[in-house]
């Protein structure tokens, strides 16, 4: 019987581990994301915990992987919902980061990512990946491929104000810069 409880399917046990992290991230920030206390907050053993994510990066590369997912299905989410093809992930990049202010969990765990990209550039190489993913279904439109950088790097610029709180951006701020960077195309879901 205890064998049968030790034997977990290790995506179970990894996704347990990504989201504990994502948890200390969110409450310790930077300064308090350990091994040990992802590993405290778990129902397995550190031990457990170190075969998964043998180092800390390892576990970043795994919250950095688990985030990209998640903001990758986000943002295709959104596209399905605009009916022009051209720079349509562009504008649900935008709308996907811009729609809703961040939460202090949010910015926290943005913080996190920020800082682990920063000291280690293949961590920041892995969330392009993502990024990248994005852009590739994206339909080719030459004329408009510097819009959708544009609107790209505006959202970043306005996660990067959420993250470091130099700007504060209201819901009905929001909803006025989406119409004003994508006339014709807001599907909005915020209220002003």
């Amino acid at each position: 019987m205890e064998t049968a409880l030790r034997r977990r399917a290790p995506d179970i046990t990894r996704s347990e581990i990504i989201e504990k992290a994502l948890e200390v991230a969110a409450e310790l920030g930077a300064s308090g994301f350990t091994l040990d206390a992802v590993a405290a907050r778990t129902t397995v053993s550190k031990g457990a915990v170190l075969h998964h994510f043998p180092s800390k990066i390892a576990l970043l590369e795994g919250v950095i992987d688990h985030l990209g997912a998640m903001h990758v299905q986000t943002i295709l989410a959104e596209a399905a919902r605009d009916p022009e093809p051209y720079g349509r992930n562009a504008r649900a990049y935008l709308r996907a980061t811009v729609n809703e202010p961040s939460t202090p969990e949010d910015i926290s765990i943005g913080r996190v990512v920020m800082a682990a990209c920063a000291i280690e550039p293949g961590l920041a190489q892995r969330w392009n990946d993502w990024t990248e993913r994005v852009k590739v279904d994206d339909p080719g439109d030459p004329v408009g491929a510097d819009d959708a950088l544009m609107l790209m790097l505006l959202a970043d610029g306005l996660w990067m104000a959420d993250i470091f709180g130099t700007h504060k951006v209201s819901p009905a701020q929001r909803k006025a810069l989406l119409s004003l960077l994508t006339p014709g195309h807001v599907i909005l879901d915020v209220e002003p």
